[in-house]
């Protein structure tokens, strides 16, 4: 006997499309993902700029009081770091009027001299960019790089930075 073959016609569900408009093209398919790669390469770095921005303000603030007290050590001077709040705030090195490159200011003198920074101009920087200081402290190091006064702790872009009262170690 022959076999038999049954022949199983195809489903079709309610709805569905004809065989030749099944999909998109290849036409379709290039232009979104053209338009996804646009979209993508504007908006993603606007996204991540802030954290950055924030977080390096926030360590090169710290840098700064680390520096202050290095140059406190170094000079055998005493050396004013202000971090503030306003405009958005910042930091400023100083040192006391009356001095000079080689030797300290009397004692009874402002903090007024600006520290001149290695890589040209003052010792400061002003927050940009939606950076902000939210909690400000001036810091005094002595000759031997510990807080006069005792430490403190200063919020620059949502980061706590501590100095700490005993050994002036920034954190």
């Amino acid at each position: 006997m022959p076999p038999v073959y049954f022949r199983i016609p195809p489903v079709r569900r309610a709805g569905a499309a004809r065989a030749g408009h099944a999909g998109f093209t290849l036409i379709e398919l290039v232009i979104v993902l053209v338009l996804l790669g646009a979209i993508a390469a504007v908006a993603l770095p606007r996204l991540f700029e802030g954290s950055f921005r924030s977080s390096a303000f926030a360590e090169q603030t710290a840098s700064a009081l680390r520096y202050a007290q290095r140059l406190a050590v170094a000079s055998g001077c005493e050396i004013e770091v202000e971090i503030h709040t306003a405009g958005g705030g910042g930091y400023a090195l100083r040192r006391r009027s009356g001095g000079s490159d080689t030797s300290c200011g009397p004692s009874d003198q402002p903090f007024t001299v600006a520290i001149p920074s290695p890589a040209g101009g003052d010792f400061e920087a002003t927050a940009s960019g939606g950076v902000e200081v939210t909690q400000g402290l001036t810091i005094v190091f002595d000759a031997q790089g510990l807080p006069v006064g005792g430490g403190g702790t200063a919020v620059v872009a949502g980061r706590s930075l501590v100095v700490d009262p005993e050994t002036g170690l920034v954190r």
